[in-house]
């Protein structure tokens, strides 16, 4: 009886291997069908899920291959740094969790003022330039998911997750 439910559960993680690699969409943090996804900052650090940009660095915890539709981030932005971004193929919402900064809305010219404790969620592919006065700490979520190694294009967006 052990033996055939090794075989099963052997013949299980053959299966979502196989499925996983013949969609392109394979994850070695991933193996077991079924399994719960557990992650920390630590496994990403260094990886291809450890993006970064002038000013800024995303550790990606969550991607489209986890399957979940949405992706999570562990972002920073330093000092300093202004980004004017419009994400066109993605909805956006972040957590700020540490820093602070000035948010404007490029269409109306309205700004917010983001400290810890603050959300802010970009609803309607919104144009905006993000101003960081201290370094930021901000957890951020991406709909459609990210696959993992996007970073902005000249218009400030993402490209479209296929």
């Amino acid at each position: 009886m052990k033996e055939s439910a090794a075989a099963s559960t052997a013949e299980h993680r053959i299966a979502a291997i196989t499925r996983d690699a013949t969609a392109g969409v394979y994850d070695a943090y991933r193996m077991e069908v079924g399994s719960m996804i557990v992650r920390s900052l630590d496994e990403v650090t260094g990886t291809e899920r450890d993006v970064h940009g002038e000013g800024w660095r995303s550790q990606r915890l969550l991607l489209r291959r986890d399957g979940l539709g949405f992706s999570l981030h562990d972002t920073t932005v330093a000092a300093g740094t202004e980004l004017e971004l419009e994400y066109r193929n993605h909805l956006e919402a972040c957590f700020v969790m540490s820093g602070e900064a000035e948010l404007t809305d490029l269409a109306s010219g309205k700004r917010h003022a983001l400290a810890p404790g603050m959300v802010y969620a970009l609803d309607q592919h919104d144009r905006h330039q993000l101003r960081v006065i201290t370094e930021m700490h901000l957890v951020c979520i991406f709909s459609p998911a990210l696959t993992g190694a996007e970073t902005h294009d000249d218009s400030g967006s993402f490209p479209a997750s296929d």
